[in-house]
């Protein structure tokens, strides 16, 4: 049974043009304080004031963030588990864009980045040993991750098969043990966490760690080869500088995480606006990516615009947040997304199709549905083959 798979686009839109008209903080129609102003949203998330309950997006079961020192542990290695893998050099990309084409040979919008880069992390998120554990991350891949952060809520179905993939990952991690050494995966990383979680807490926090890994960095690679297509990308002399450029525009117009949300442990003011101790405040990124006060004519694709970025712009740029909730790993998402979107743009010549004409926006800000076709870029004298 098909359930609510609306886009929440139009309200993303409406809440930009109020804050347009705003200076200032205010309030939606429901209450929560809507913030779209790049220094007060800095000021939110370093939180040098204590006024927002510690967070963090991933490290955290349920709505309960881990202990702080506890995330700046498993952050630091984090990085190290990444930094120990060489995955430019060892990704077969023509190989995985097979494998996440249909048999036509597209690309279908909304999932096939979050499978190729599914299949780029693989060695980070799991041990190729680990067999159980890796068709479990599948399941939570296509159940979780593509049918509700991305598209909505989309079949009874993914409801079901969400649980039963935490008890399994439960019940495999409760096999295995601790890493005597540093870890290898994200496996190893939640294993070597203190004392007292539980293997369904661990279950819960490597599921984050995949969303985190794959969902965020999958979806943006969509929108950079989309667009990188659709404005003459896709050419053997692309250059490495212009696809960095590409992604920083692709990031700033289309946000992946198009808002942060904190929650206040005081009662304090945000530029003269009354926060009580609980209260949700909202910082919607794609508002502050597109504001005319800072980025000429906001609403238009220029990756120019970051050959010579001013101070502004560099301040109002938050795709990954600020402080200590801020994705600890977006700096080798970025190396991933850049190395991908460089091969793909320069090997292979591009073709959408669009089956909408904007955004899909749940958890993750997702392009429109249709579909992207690619071929391999002719040698000399020989002619076009597709991917599959």
């Amino acid at each position: 049974m098909l359930l609510d798979r609306k886009s929440l686009w139009p309200q993303l839109r409406r809440w930009e043009k109020q804050a347009a008209g705003h200076n200032g903080p205010f309030r939606l129609r429901f209450g929560t304080l809507f913030v779209a102003d790049a220094d007060a949203a800095r000021n939110i998330l370093v939180d040098s004031a204590g006024d927002y309950l510690s967070q963090s997006g991933f490290l955290r079961l349920g709505p309960e963030s881990l202990p702080r020192q506890v995330r700046s542990e498993a952050s630091h290695e984090l990085l190290r588990v990444l930094s120990r893998h060489d995955l430019a050099s060892s990704f077969d990309l023509a190989s995985a864009l097979g494998e996440v084409s249909d048999g036509r040979g597209r690309l279908w919008h909304q999932r096939w980045g979050v499978e190729l880069v599914r299949r780029y992390f693989a060695p980070v998120i799991a041990n190729p040993r680990h067999t159980d554990i890796n068709m479990l991350v599948d399941a939570y891949v296509t159940s979780s991750v593509v049918a509700d952060d991305i598209v909505g809520h989309v079949l009874r179905r993914s409801h079901r098969t969400v649980p039963a993939v935490r008890a399994g990952l439960a019940e495999q991690l409760s096999r295995l043990p601790a890493p005597e050494t540093g870890a290898q995966d994200l496996v190893d990383l939640v294993l070597g966490l203190p004392e007292g979680l539980s293997p369904a807490d661990r279950a819960q926090l490597l599921q984050r760690l995949v969303l985190s890994t794959v969902g965020f960095t999958g979806v943006t690679l969509e929108w950079v080869v989309m667009l990188g297509i659709r404005h003459g990308y896709d050419t053997p002399t692309v250059r490495q500088e212009q696809v960095h450029r590409l992604v920083k525009e692709a990031l700033r117009l289309y946000p992946t995480a198009w808002r942060l949300i904190r929650v206040a442990a005081t009662d304090h003011a945000i530029a003269g606006s009354r926060v009580r101790e609980g209260e949700h405040v909202l910082i919607g990124t794609h508002a502050i990516h597109r504001s005319a006060t800072v980025w000429d004519r906001p609403l238009d694709f220029r990756p120019s615009r970051w050959e010579q970025p001013t101070d502004g712009q560099r301040r109002s740029y938050l795709p990954f947040g600020k402080g200590e909730g801020m994705c600890p790993a977006n700096g080798f998402a970025i190396r991933a997304l850049e190395h991908l979107s460089h091969l793909i743009l320069r090997d292979y010549r591009g073709h959408v199709r669009l089956r909408a004409r904007k955004p899909h926006v749940r958890t993750l800000l997702a392009p429109p549905a249709g579909w992207t076709r690619l071929t391999l870029a002719p040698p000399p004298d020989g002619p076009v083959r597709r991917v599959v």
